[in-house]
Formats: structure tokens, sequence, C-alpha cells
């Protein structure tokens, strides 16, 4: 009952507040105040609502048979060997004039992995991954100040890295290890400034990596510079970087501890069947520790980087091939999933039914690694590689409508 009261009260809400945000997860899609909306008058009586999301459940055999049945160093695709619900997605979005509102809620075994720092779900056990749970993926508002200004307050997904959380947005289901490793939200405020129909901005301020409260009262700075050099072709360089001491990103208990990320997200459609893509990433992690502690990675400075290439091919319009190849080292471990040095390759097939609306994606992945990593059948990090096979079944829903 008390669920029933929660999503009634954020339907209410969605109705009530009048304002307008970018409606992504990602660097790769970061939305540029548009000169229409920006000229509709602030008096504006007639107001739009929508509802969308989608409905996630996928299968993955891990050759290695691990005993722990998870896809070490992998996120979202935990569980091998079983069937496992996904994510339950929805999006509630009311716009009117200059402003718009977003209420961005999930639901099932991935929805704490998304809500990452964040444990204030109706599941209150941190440890148990694979309950079904509720939580709030994303809520912010924002308001376009001019044609070319957009101001957004609120939780919302990074703009860092090529993937997102959203299944549907992705070619690949599975999830790289630049996606698992980088931040998934921010809470904070951010200025969004259209230059040109070639060039965006962005700057803002924000509590940290995942977190809904910060929690040594230090923000981080976020920033992107969003370039189009010729139609089809989108450049992102992005930066977020602040003292993340005490924070849930796992970066050490030392004061005055440092951390900045650099982040390169481009996508080219070369044609209407071939579109290409590559992310990279480097990041530093700075103590100001005098002593070193052999016990703790994050008693001295460290680095993480990555790189992967997407190649994605449009046989029909109802199936295509992705490829993903991608290498990542986090020698120190001060990351996720480390000390880790490896590569992975991954190839999903996507054959589109019901209009496009129910995706089944078919996919082989290889992951491996430069020492003893990956789980073996008795439970011990003995092998150099795992292989997984499965496929992935997404549905997608929509429905607009006007008050």
């Amino acid at each position: 009952m008390k669920k029933k009261h929660l999503l009634h009260s954020l339907l209410f809400s969605a109705f009530a507040i009048q304002v307008s945000a970018q409606h992504t997860d990602s660097a790769a899609t970061t939305i540029m105040p548009t000169a229409a909306a920006a000229t509709e008058t602030e008096n504006a009586t007639a107001g739009s609502f929508s509802v969308n999301g989608y409905v996630d459940a996928y299968y993955f055999s891990n050759l290695n048979n691990p005993q722990s049945g998870l896809n070490r160093g992998r996120i979202f695709d935990l569980p091998s060997n079983n069937f496992s619900l996904g994510l339950v997605q929805t999006i509630f979005t009311y716009s009117n004039g200059r402003s718009k509102v977003v209420a961005d809620l999930t639901y099932g075994p991935n929805a704490d992995l998304g809500n990452f720092g964040n444990y204030r779900s109706l599941n209150t056990n941190q440890e148990n991954i694979t309950s079904s749970s509720f939580a709030i993926k994303q809520a912010y508002l924002s308001y376009n100040l001019t044609d070319k200004l957009a101001f957004t307050i609120g939780q919302y997904g990074t703009h860092i890295g090529y993937e997102l959380i959203d299944a549907p947005l992705n070619f690949n289901y599975s999830l790289s290890y630049l996606f698992g490793n980088g931040p998934f939200y921010h809470t904070g405020a951010k200025l969004d400034y259209a230059v040109s129909e070639k060039l965006g901005l962005m700057l803002g301020v924000v509590n940290g990596w995942d977190m809904l409260m910060d929690l040594n009262k230090k923000k981080s700075i976020t920033a992107q510079v969003h370039l189009v050099p010729v139609e089809g072709f989108h450049f992102y360089a992005n930066y977020i970087g602040g003292d993340e001491h005490g924070g849930k990103s796992y970066f050490g208990d030392i004061n005055g501890s440092k951390t900045n990320l650099w982040d390169l997200t481009t996508s080219f459609q070369a044609s209407d069947k071939f579109k290409l893509g590559l992310n990279a990433a480097y990041g530093d992690y700075n103590t100001g520790a005098v002593v070193k502690d052999d016990t703790d990675p994050y008693s001295e400075n460290a680095t993480w980087k990555g790189a992967a290439v997407y190649l994605n091919f449009a046989a029909t319009d109802k199936f295509g091939l992705g490829f993903r190849a991608e290498r990542f080292e986090d020698p120190s471990g001060v990351r996720y999933f480390g000390p880790f040095k490896g590569n992975e390759f991954t190839l999903t097939g996507d054959i589109k039914l019901a209009d496009g609306h129910f995706n089944m994606k078919p996919e082989l992945r290889l992951d491996t690694s430069k020492d003893d990593y990956f789980e073996d059948a008795n439970g011990n990090l003995s092998k150099k590689s795992q292989f997984t096979i499965g496929a992935a079944f997404i549905y997608t829903f929509d429905f607009a409508g006007n008050r």
C-alpha cells in the first residue's frame, strides 16, 4: 500500500510542477536548448505529459561455471546460468513552455545498482543486489532561461561515457568496463549553453559521484564540450573532478583526496547502415598521503584508463549486428573490480519485432585478463578468461497526452 501511495504522489508532482530538463543519461546525448522551446510564452496554459519506459530480461551461460554464479567484472548482468529480470523503468515527463520535470523510476534486481551509493529504496538490504527493489534513477527539473541557455537541478544521469543504464539505448546488452567503473549519476545543478548548432557547452556543480548526499561537503565540478564538425559526427570532451574523500565511489579514507576523470566520446553515422563509436577515459586519484600503506590501495596516487571501439551494422530495418572491443586497466585497484588489466570482445545481434518495441539480442562475449582474475567452478580466481553466451529481451513502451 505504501508503494501505491508513493507512485500516486510522484504522478501528482509530475502534473503539478512545471519545469524542463534534458531527458538523457549520457554525455553522448546532451540536448541543447531549442529555439522552438524557448519562444513559447511564459504563461502558456497547455502542457504535455508522457510516460515511457521498458522491461528487460536475459539469460547468460558462463562456460567457466563460476561457483558464485556471477560474471566477474561485469555489472547489470551478474547472475550467470540463470534466467533473470533486469530492470523495469518508468519515466514520467511533464513539460510546459520553457519548463519540464522528469521522474525516472526503476524497479527490479538492478534498481539498487542503478541507484548506486544511495540506498534509499524499499529494499534496505544493501548486500542483496538481486532482490526486487524500487529506486529513483533520476528526478530533476529544468528551465530554458533563453533560447540558448538551460538550467537543470536535481539527480540526473552522468555526462560521462558512451553507454547508458537504459538497455534500449545501447546496442550491446552487456555493459563495458568503462561504464561499470565510471559514475552513473550526479546530484547537483548545471547550465547547458548552445553556442551554435555545432557547439554546446555544459558546466555544473555536483555532490560527487553516485551520491544523493555529499558526505564530505566538498563539491565536484562537471564540464562538457560538444562539437558537431559535420553532420552525423558528434564529439564530446567530458570532465569531472573534486575531493571525493568519504564518498561511495571507493576513493579511500584520506582527507584531501582529489579525483579527476577525463572522458572522450565520439559517434559517427557513416551511412544509413554503419555507425562507428569510440569511448576513451583516463582517471587519477591523488591521496595527499605522506606515508604509503601497502594494505591500502588508496594510500598512494593511482590511475586507471580504458578505451572501447563500437561498430554497428544495420543489415535491414529488422536486424543488425554490433561489435565492441575494449581495453581497461586499473592496476592499483582503486575502482570497483580491480586490480585488473584486461580486454573484452562482444558481438550482439538485434532482432526487432512489434514495430521496434520488442528487441531480441543474442550475444557472445569474451573477457580476458593478464593475470588469473576470473572464477572457476571451485570458486577460485584461477582463470584468465571467461566466455558467456546468451540473449536479452527488451520491450519498450511510450504514451503521450495533453491536459
